[in-house]
């Protein structure tokens, strides 16, 4: 029997390197509480970035509540409806108010036109997300931060090795956060990181992230989201291994389009010019006649031993988030977006099995035929339950 063909596999450096990495820090003495090695981590991270302001923590999610403590949020953040429950979830945990507007239904990231009319007087932050690696709308995004005077806040968790217009997709806005999760291309196992771009958040981070203390006291928006020593010295090993693990990806990425071309119902998610590498997702988009809905054909493929998530339905979706206005382009995508696996070790002949599969459940799921040769009506997977939980994908 075949075996599973996961959503993503961490990258894994050499067990002796890993080895070597946990010794130094054992025979320092010091394994948290900020000490040399998330330090030298940071360094790291900053030099490759080009940034002279980086400063790591716990997680991904903890670097969106920490930015939004050190920005002092506490009024209305615009957040895409259509996104990971971390980033809406992290601003509440920061004590502010996350708004969801729609995205934009190409590249599915935020809606310049639906952020501009959801600004009022209570706006004190837009937080946008790029998707799967994607950037949101850069210039616009910023002209409408500028003209309400709050600041632009990325998150950019999956877009380690991403540039746009020759410069790294995590030098954007004012300030742009990371995750460092075993799952993204480069990690520390847990961990995140926050960037500041237009606005100097670093030292406030180190602050917040040790229980907000400092001389005039400990800070309300502080909290325990420091980085071991132990995770920082595996974030360096695996750093060293962040280009080749893009190098594969890149490789994956072209075996999947050559592939995917020939399953006429979806189409793969698009990437706004300017940028790349994509290696962040492989996300697909269900066309409207497609046979299956995004939560049918993740079970399809599980039962064929291949993982896939349908990010934006079932149990990812937010239970509690108050909108801004209505968000037909999030409640669409819901039932038509599938990301397959992708990482940097699947060979040509996975890549292969999943075509075949996607191939075999189209053909599986084709509308019936009448004797007289015509194709039987085949009803939308989007004309029910598109706004409802649904099942875990």
């Amino acid at each position: 029997m075949a075996d599973d063909i996961v959503l993503v596999k961490p990258v894994m450096p050499a067990a002796d390197q890993v080895a070597r990495a946990v010794r130094t820090v054992f025979d320092s003495g010091v394994i948290t509480n900020d000490g040399p090695r998330v330090r030298a981590f940071e360094q790291q991270l900053s030099a490759r970035l080009g940034s002279d302001d980086l400063a790591v923590c716990a997680s991904g999610t903890t670097a969106i509540q920490l930015a939004c403590g050190a920005l002092r949020l506490t009024g209305e953040v615009i957040v895409p409806a259509a996104a990971f429950p971390a980033v809406w979830q992290a601003v509440l945990r920061a004590g502010a108010k996350p708004v969801g507007v729609d995205i934009e239904p190409r590249y599915l990231t935020l809606d310049p036109r639906a952020v501009e009319a959801a600004i009022t007087p209570a706006t004190c932050a837009i937080l946008a997300v790029h998707t799967f690696g994607c950037p949101a709308d850069i210039d616009e995004l910023t002209r409408i931060a500028a003209r309400a005077d709050v600041p632009l806040v990325f998150d950019a968790a999956t877009c380690w090795g991403i540039g746009y217009r020759g410069r790294p997709l995590l030098s954007y806005g004012d300030v742009a956060t990371l995750s460092l999760h075993a799952m993204k291309l480069t990690h520390s196992v847990e961990g995140g990181a926050v960037v500041g771009n237009g606005l100097r958040v670093a030292d406030w981070i180190r602050r917040l992230r040790n229980f907000g203390i400092g001389g005039e006291g400990a800070l309300a928006q502080g909290t325990n989201a420091r980085m071991s020593e132990l995770h920082a010295a595996i974030g360096e090993v695996v750093l060293a291994e962040s280009d080749a693990e893009i190098t594969r990806r890149v490789q994956v990425r072209r075996w999947y389009e050559d592939g995917l071309h020939t399953v006429d119902w979806l189409t793969v998610g698009a990437f706004r010019p300017e940028a790349g590498p994509n290696v962040a997702a492989m996300p697909i988009m269900l066309n409207a006649d497609a046979p299956v809905d995004a939560t049918t054909l993740c079970q399809e493929l599980h039962q064929r031993r291949i993982h896939a998530r349908a990010y934006f339905t079932g149990y990812y979706r937010p239970s509690s988030l108050r909108l801004a206005g209505a968000i037909p382009v999030a409640h669409d995508i819901a039932n038509r977006l599938v990301c397959l696996p992708f990482w940097g070790r699947l060979t040509e002949q996975h890549i292969a099995r999943v075509i075949d599969a996607l191939t075999e459940i189209g053909r599986h799921h084709a509308p019936a035929v009448h004797l007289a040769g015509h194709a039987a009506a085949p009803v939308s997977p989007g004309a029910v339950g598109l706004g409802g939980p649904r099942g875990r994908p």
